[in-house]
């Protein structure tokens, strides 16, 4: 009878350790599905684009990209860096037509435009900022829009790179 009880008792703590995992797991595919996911496809106006950067996975997915792509967009605060995501960017050709409008998904975006001369403009709560760039074969051009958010970089923040991914002729 000690056996049987033995045995039961090792079957409980067994189905106990399976039920704690499928729960533990469960939790880590909640949290991954609720996450922002880093967003790539072809915005409506036909431009190739991939907007994220949320995770350390994602920023680094996004760098090993960054040389299909002929604009880099990044969003930070000002003062602290720390990046910030739900920023609106209008991207404008020559005629002012829109060839990019969209909300990102984190604070990196990278469109691969046509050869020419663009209006980027960034926007977040009332705060709206304009850059202009020219396009030519083989760039990569970098622009950097800092906005008064007030928000800091959490005290655990580590970079996922070894070196500033920005700096540099090709990041």
């Amino acid at each position: 009878m000690n056996e049987m009880r033995t045995t039961h008792s090792a079957i409980r703590a067994g189905a106990a350790a399976v039920a704690r995992s499928a729960f533990v797991g469960s939790a880590l595919l909640l949290a991954a599905t609720l996450a922002w996911p880093l967003q790539t496809g072809t915005s409506p106006q036909g431009r190739p684009f991939a907007s994220g950067g949320i995770s350390h996975e994602e920023l680094t997915a996004m760098y090993a990209r960054r040389e299909s792509y002929n604009l880099w967009v990044v969003t930070a605060a000002l003062g602290s860096g720390a990046h910030l995501a739900d920023v609106r960017v209008v991207i404008r050709n020559d005629k002012r037509e829109s060839v990019f409008d969209g909300r990102l998904q984190g604070p990196w975006l990278f469109v691969d435009l046509p050869l020419g001369r663009y209006e980027v403009e960034a926007s977040i709560n009332n705060e709206s900022h304009k850059r202009v760039t020219t396009i030519h074969r083989g760039d990569l051009h970098q622009a950097f829009f800092y906005f008064a958010t007030g928000d800091q970089l959490s005290p655990e923040h580590r970079s996922p790179f070894p070196s500033s991914p920005y700096a540099g002729k090709k990041p």
